[in-house]
């Protein structure tokens, strides 16, 4: 009796055993099943993401805008490359933007071919391809939020300009002198100019006059503007009859912060004319005898070129 009550006593526990063994492997198996089916939807989740990164990777055009760039030449490549159309981009440079008083507190449309040229800072951006114009603008109105400072302001009303003048300025500043090693020189002889009682009742910057009949020309007459009107605001010529005294309507192209920074600090100097010759070395004059006296010289040795101001005074 007590053997067959072992007997039976041991088949009971060996059927627990099998029983929890089983259950046990089903538990470790269904973990197991369970790790697989986590592991799957996090590597399709990966995968999803990934191929999400890819596409807005590949959406992505890096694009750069050398300083002196126009509004014109920036649409271009925005289209180029498809971030937005030209003709989009340059709708939206024609109306003074929201959002950016700190800008344009001081800005008027008046005569000006483009409300934004001089606002669109030069620099090497990230675009989304077909983001929009919209966009597009704000990153260069947001970069050069950033670069004009509370310095540059408090400067800027100090001499007497609006921020949009000082900006016109430095954009004559960056078309004439491209080398920022000369740009506060050449601002001052633009500086000696302005000055009251300095004689020169007109700028003599050809680059303004430049900016209409050169740059800005065939966008002028596709838009059906008034061309005479525009190149009146601009040029500051005084061999023309259509011409304005000081400073032209508004900037003539998008300067890098060396032009704005020489606008704002002109050197210390008497001179009121500049050239350069065929190699962009740079000659400054305090008289005209002076000035006109280099240029031929450099004409006789077959040098001359470049840039320069003209030689009008009242």
């Amino acid at each position: 009796m007590a053997r067959t009550s072992m007997r039976k006593q041991y088949k009971k526990t060996t059927r627990t055993r099998r029983v929890i063994t089983i259950a046990v492997a089903a538990v470790l198996l269904l973990a197991i099943l369970a790790g697989v089916l986590v592991s799957v939807r996090n590597n399709r989740r990966e995968a999803r993401q990934a191929a999400a990164e890819k596409a807005l990777q590949e959406r992505i055009v890096k694009l750069t805008f050398p300083e002196g760039s126009t509004v014109l030449d920036i649409a271009q490549k925005l289209e180029e490359n498809k971030v937005c159309t030209a003709d989009e981009f340059e709708a939206v440079c024609t109306k003074v933007p929201e959002g950016y008083d700190r800008l344009f507190a001081d800005v008027t449309t008046d005569n000006k071919v483009f409300v934004l040229e001089g606002y669109l800072f030069p620099s090497t951006y990230e675009f989304y391809k077909e983001e929009g114009a919209d966009k597009a603008v704000k990153r260069f109105l947001d970069a050069m939020n950033k670069q004009i400072t509370d310095e540059d302001l408090a400067k800027v009303n100090s001499m007497g300009y609006t921020l949009d003048q000082a900006l016109t300025l430095a954009s004559i500043i960056q078309s004439e002198a491209s080398d920022p090693e000369n740009m506060p020189m050449v601002s001052s002889v633009f500086a000696n100019r302005l000055k009251p009682g300095s004689g020169f009742g007109y700028l003599g910057s050809d680059v303004t006059r430049h900016y209409i009949e050169r740059e800005m020309k065939a966008y002028i007459e596709e838009q059906g503007m008034d061309y005479d009107a525009l190149f009146g605001a601009y040029c500051t010529n005084d061999g023309y009859s259509l011409k304005t005294t000081g400073l032209p309507a508004g900037p003539i192209c998008n300067m890098g912060k060396a032009a704005i920074e020489a606008a704002l600090n002109p050197a210390e100097s008497k001179y009121y004319y500049f050239f350069t010759d065929n190699d962009w070395n740079y000659y400054y004059n305090e008289t005209l005898s002076g000035h006109q006296s280099q240029w031929n010289q450099l004409i006789a040795e077959g040098k001359a070129g470049g840039t320069a101001t003209t030689t009008a005074k009242q």
